[in-house]
């Protein structure tokens, strides 16, 4: 299943990088979901976060180069 969402990622250019972002993200949690107790929890506490964050982060470790 990985492997096609980045062939998706990739053909799909049209996309913005948020939406592509989001979708990620949406079917990690939905993995996640699939889980129970703790491994859902521990599952869920390892999403990335929030697209501002993630790329307020992604900048910050760009101009540290």
């Amino acid at each position: 299943m990985k492997i096609f969402i980045l062939f998706c990622l990739v053909t799909l250019t049209a996309c913005s990088q948020r939406q592509i972002y989001d979708s990620v993200q949406t079917n990690n949690r939905n993995e996640c979901e699939r889980l129970s107790g703790v491994q859902r929890k521990e599952c869920l506490g390892r999403l990335a976060p929030d697209y501002q964050t993630y790329e307020r982060q992604r900048k910050e470790l760009l101009e540290a180069q």
